[in-house]
């Protein structure tokens, strides 16, 4: 049996597993050793479709005017994504039927789902409408068995050698380390404590977590008392981090911690008390009592911070090995990037890894689908639904403030998702074992979803911030699309007027602009001013981006991104006052500037650099002389104001470095008799100028265009390890 081209026909097995066959009679030797000799046969035309099969006429190739062939089918649109509408297609929240404009987006009703595969107690992570499970659960759920997970084995006794160098199975280890870690717990307590009492803006619900802190205290005198024979707690803690966290629907707020403390104690409950207490530590003064044991030990704030990082990472290692799904450890992942950001940088690749691990275990969690756990067994107590409202506005928000400053596509997108924003109401009202209490909290919120008394919680910032994120998700898709928009211009106008609009009827106790200084920094205090001023920050940061595209567009754009650009700089200097250096506002100050400022002020002094060696005016809505005076005052305070120890310390230096040369060379600049010197040698100021300066290691040439200059802030490789 030979082919055409004379060569030994090869039987079906062999052929379509790729393997050479031998081309024995009637089976071949191959397919014998393999053990499938019943399936070996010879096809006389294995490759010859059958008879009727219709062929596929080829696709109609278009040419372009330079005569290059065009494929069809890209523009059609029938694999693309339609752009983002203008205006969310719904915006709904818990307060009447009516949509409102201050309420998270949703899908249209046609892209909801319908399906109950989200919340099957067979399992502790989600899948959806169309996942492999789908279609059998439309009538009765899968038996248990079909959704297990794999996961390291537990052993309950334990061998010799384990005792110092850990097991592979258990990473005994790395227990030992976190347990140890944690003592003593009472430094805990008192952390998380000031935490939620200092932190205005959670994306934790604090009495849900501190309710937990007496049972913690017990369950770890358990494990310290064991010592080295804790072997078997610590397996019970794996198993208990495997099973599925399951909330009934008549569970109360009181109750909750009992399902992950105790003999529930899982190893993502105390990653999550270490993640919070280390955030509470940066930005706490390393003289605070806090950093002073019951004993009179005094802790190294940074070598204490590193070593509670490293157990933190210990704890999700161990709940990733073991498949956590949960609630709980989507806040631990969450409250880690957030310290990992702080402590290492923004600009850390670590940062934006870690990000996609929350965005992960959060879809895998199913916390963007509320519908799915509406009603009926699965249904969410109010607490609950709260808690996980409040981590996915904070999530999405993280999400998009970091595609922007990083200039990437974001993880997240408001089409897969229909949790709805969170009601503004205080954290002791969520947590509240008392409905009447609760229902007093709710009869103050408007029809806008705000509560009408003017009151600032936790909840009314992550609303108001994850509103702005949507606005931001809009000009991302314009800014990053690989396929421009024809109509950029309109669409970018469209996207500011939209926001403009919504900020304008914002309650005006949310507004940092309406306050005058005093009432917010005296009258609110620090804490909550912070958060107001960030919020604006937000706010005008978005139209920062929204001119600097439409000034790659047009010029005619040119005057409002310096107006803006001013704005940012000189709000974000307010908080450098001698009444507003709190330690807490002097910490944040750094990823304040580098998020707004440093964009911001790389135009104003590039602009400033241009007009001044061309001999023009800036335009007529900024003065020279407040550029140079907010520019002077910035570059003073960042080199003072930034705490040696903090992430972003190095970048923000390298960066002041380059706004003090281009001062220096604006101030230093002596404009030419007639443009050229009597030797015919043209002038371009004196001293050493701003693109003459030494370059550093890893960076390409700085630009002397202020869009440009943008462009390369950028592409900038500033995680280089020349850099840090």
């Amino acid at each position: 049996m030979l082919r055409r081209n004379g060569k030994p026909r090869s039987c079906e097995p062999c052929r379509i597993s790729k393997i050479k066959c031998d081309h024995a009679t009637p089976t071949c030797q191959k397919c014998q050793t393999r053990g499938v000799a019943e399936q070996c046969f010879y096809h006389p035309n294995p490759m010859t479709k059958p008879a009727g099969t219709p062929r596929k006429k080829p696709e109609p190739r278009r040419r372009k005017a330079d005569g290059r062939p065009v494929d069809t089918r890209s523009s059609r649109g029938h694999g693309r994504l339609t752009s983002l509408t203008l205006s969310p297609p719904t915006l709904r929240d818990d307060i009447g039927t009516v949509p409102v404009p201050n309420s998270w987006p949703t899908p249209p009703e046609s892209a909801t789902r319908t399906t109950q595969t989200g919340s099957d107690p067979a399992r502790s992570f989600y899948l959806g409408s169309t996942s492999y499970a789908a279609v059998f659960t439309e009538e009765r759920p899968l038996p248990d068995t079909v959704h297990e997970q794999p996961s390291e084995r537990v052993n309950v006794t334990r061998s010799a050698s384990s005792r110092s160098m850990g097991s592979r199975h258990c990473q005994i280890g790395a227990a030992y380390t976190i347990v140890s870690t944690l003592t003593p717990f009472v430094f805990f307590e008192k952390s998380l404590n000031m935490y939620f009492e200092n932190q205005k803006a959670s994306a934790f619900i604090g009495p849900l977590i501190l309710s937990a802190l007496p049972r913690l205290r017990l369950d770890l005198a358990q494990l310290v008392a064991a010592g080295n024979d804790a072997h078997p707690l610590y397996a019970e803690m794996i198993k208990n981090t495997a099973r599925p966290l399951k909330v009934p629907s008549t569970m109360l707020p009181s109750e909750f911690h009992t399902l992950f403390t105790g003999r529930n104690l899982r190893w993502e409950t105390l990653g999550l008390v270490l993640a919070i207490a280390v955030s509470n530590a940066q930005f706490t003064s390393p003289h605070d009592p806090l950093f002073t044991l019951d004993d009179g030990r005094k802790l190294e704030k940074d070598d204490f911070i590193e070593d509670i990082i490293n157990a933190t990472n210990e704890c999700i290692n161990i709940c990733q090995t073991h498949g956590a799904v949960n609630d709980i450890m989507v806040w631990l992942v969450y409250a880690n990037m957030m310290v990992i950001s702080n402590f290492y940088g923004d600009n850390y690749h670590g940062t934006w890894r870690r990000m996609g691990d929350s965005v992960s275990a959060l879809y895998a969690t199913g916390m963007h689908c509320e519908g799915e756990f509406s009603g009926g067994a699965t249904g969410e107590p109010l607490f609950l639904r709260e808690a996980r409202r409040r981590l996915y506005s904070a999530v999405y928000r993280s999400d998009k403030t970091l595609a922007v400053f990083f200039g990437r596509p974001p993880m997240m997108n408001w089409r897969y998702s229909d949790r709805r924003q969170l009601l503004d109401i205080s954290d002791r009202a969520v947590a509240s074992d008392d409905p009447s209490f609760l229902n007093a909290e709710l009869s103050k919120i408007g029809s806008t979803g705000w509560n009408v008394e003017g009151q600032l919680h936790p909840a009314s910032f992550l609303r108001l911030r994850c509103q702005i994120a949507v606005f931001k998700e809009r000009l991302l898709e314009q800014s990053l699309a690989g396929e421009k928009d024809s109509d950029l211009v309109g669409n970018l106008q469209a996207i500011s007027t939209e926001c403009i609009q919504w900020w304008a009827t914002l309650p005006r106790h949310l507004r940092y602009e309406t306050y005058t200084e005093e009432d917010a920094w005296i009258g609110l205090g620090a804490g909550l001013t912070l958060h107001l001023i960030t919020t604006y920050l937000d706010y005008l940061h978005l139209h920062f981006q929204t001119q600097r595209l439409l000034h790659r567009q047009t010029q005619q754009a040119l005057p409002a991104l310096l107006e803006v650009s001013l704005n940012l700089l000189s709000t974000t200097l307010v908080s450098t006052k001698p009444n507003n250096r709190v330690y807490e506002t002097r910490r944040h100050f750094p990823t304040v500037t580098l998020f707004y400022c440093f964009p911001a002020a790389g135009v104003l002094a590039l602009e400033l650099r241009r007009c001044t060696i061309e001999g023009v005016p800036l335009p007529d809505t900024i003065s020279r002389a407040d550029v140079i005076r907010t520019l002077s005052v910035l570059t003073s305070c960042l080199e003072w104001i930034i705490v040696p120890g903090d992430g972003n310390h190095k970048l923000c230096s390298e960066l002041n470095k380059m706004l003090t040369l281009v001062l220096d060379e604006v101030l230093n600049y002596e404009p030419p008799t007639n443009g050229v010197q009597e030797n015919g040698e043209e002038v371009t100021g004196s001293g050493q100028g701003f693109f003459n300066m030494p370059m550093i290691d890893g960076l390409d040439p700085i630009p002397t265009e202020a869009a440009d200059f943008l462009n390369w802030l950028d592409d900038a490789t500033w995680n280089s390890t020349d850099l840090f």
